[in-house]
């Protein structure tokens, strides 16, 4: 049993070599803040993919072509029209919401300022679809696609590079030459795969046909998405099959065949996305245990050269009637009490680095209780496993040898 009076005289003895027992602390030390700044990524980066997830629409589906390049044939050139998207709101089942999408880069000039970018031509359906969620106004209407208003809603990331700290409600901007009034500016997004999703603008589908720079299309009529909301409780798996089955048989693609469209699921990008964090966070804590290890070996080692030093201190303490177990106890509160103090200088730096990385990655800080506690006991682990030899050692020292010694 160790006694409080022992750990009260762990922690004089280790104030006598406070220099020593600081850097033997190092590896320890490191390998806990490591611990903790992996838990804090990990539950940050968690919670920033669901966020992500309900932003961009739960039961979202994206259906798109697929080139014949990325496919690997060669052909006729598949592409999604107006009335594929009509077929598939008519005959596929479990639809809440469509809306059709075409895309194209546009510069944007606000007085003195321009911005290239990304615009989207959506119906009115799009905000539905996703769920849009505005910091600023609001997203236009079908009377406005309709009579192809001369409307625009921004991201945030366009709306501060062209209008900085102020509002940009109401004001006029030109898209490739056109003055468009601003409606709207979508909530922060943030970035998704490497790409920054408030570096868009959502124009009326109609606007941006009839008025905004063309792209080369096979047909007036081509358009690049038809974004879909799943009711909630279908089987989203089930409406895929339904999409694509409907698209197979409207471009004659036989059975055998390879599929030219693709339906993207918003889950599927979050399992990805889950998959390749739990891989990066496996490593990470290789290294961190690595780390600890490392620091157990070093602490293992001073007091392997702290034993030698004090073998007539142990001599002395058995002549005097200490016992093994006394002797056993009281090494091991030294390195307890050594690993103890660098698990809590760890937890400190852990703490603060997750802070640092939550704002460098613009995760939410997320410290669990399940991660402080591991990293705790980890820390009083690594003392007790290797203090054990060493303390070990001092135990079984013969009482007579060790008082001959100088």
């Amino acid at each position: 049993m160790i006694s409080s009076a022992l750990f009260e005289e762990a922690i004089a003895t280790l104030r006598l070599n406070a220099l020593r027992s600081a850097l033997t602390a190092i590896g320890v030390i490191a390998g806990v803040a490591s611990i903790v700044v992996l838990g804090a990524a990990n539950g940050g980066a968690n919670k920033k993919i669901h966020e992500q997830l309900e932003a961009m629409g739960a039961n979202s589906l994206v259906t798109n072509a697929i080139k014949a390049e990325d496919v690997g044939e060669r052909g006729p050139v598949t592409f999604l029209t107006d009335e594929d998207a009509a077929a598939i709101g008519d005959h596929v089942s479990g639809i809440k919401y469509i809306s059709k999408e075409i895309w194209t880069h546009v510069t944007l000039v606000a007085g003195s300022k321009s911005w290239t970018t990304g615009s989207y031509g959506v119906e009115s359906s799009f905000a539905d679809v996703f769920d849009l969620e505005f910091s600023e106004g609001r997203f236009f209407d079908e009377d406005e696609v309709r009579s192809s208003a001369k409307v625009v809603v921004l991201g945030v990331t366009v709306a501060e590079k062209l209008f900085g700290d102020e509002s940009p409600i109401d004001r006029t901007l030109r898209m490739g030459g056109v003055p468009v009034r601003v409606i709207g500016v979508r909530k922060k997004f943030g970035f998704v795969g490497g790409q920054d999703h408030d570096n868009v603008v959502y124009v009326p589908i109609t606007m941006s046909r009839s008025r905004l720079p063309k792209p080369q299309r096979a047909s007036p009529r081509e358009i690049d998405y038809v974004n879909l909301k799943v009711l909630s409780g279908r089987d989203r798996t089930a409406v895929k099959d339904e999409i694509l089955a409907a698209l197979r048989e409207r471009k004659h693609i036989k059975d055998g065949e390879q599929d030219r469209f693709r339906v993207f699921d918003a889950s599927q990008y979050v399992e990805l996305m889950n998959a390749t964090h739990s891989t990066l966070s496996w490593l990470l804590a290789a290294t961190a245990a690595i780390s600890l290890v490392v620091g157990g070996v070093g602490i293992m080692n001073i007091m392997l050269v702290s034993v030698s030093e004090r073998t007539r201190e142990i001599g002395l303490r058995r002549a005097i009637g200490a016992r093994e177990r006394d002797i056993l106890a009281q090494f091991l509160a030294e390195a307890i009490m050594l690993c103890a103090a660098a698990g809590c200088i760890g937890l400190a730096l852990g703490v603060a680095g997750g802070y640092v990385v939550s704002r460098a990655s613009d995760w939410p800080l997320v410290i669990s209780a399940q991660s402080v506690a591991l990293a705790l006991v980890a820390s009083v682990g690594v003392g007790i496993v290797f203090g054990y030899l060493p303390a070990r050692r001092a135990a079984t020292m013969d009482p007579i040898d060790a008082l001959r010694r100088e």
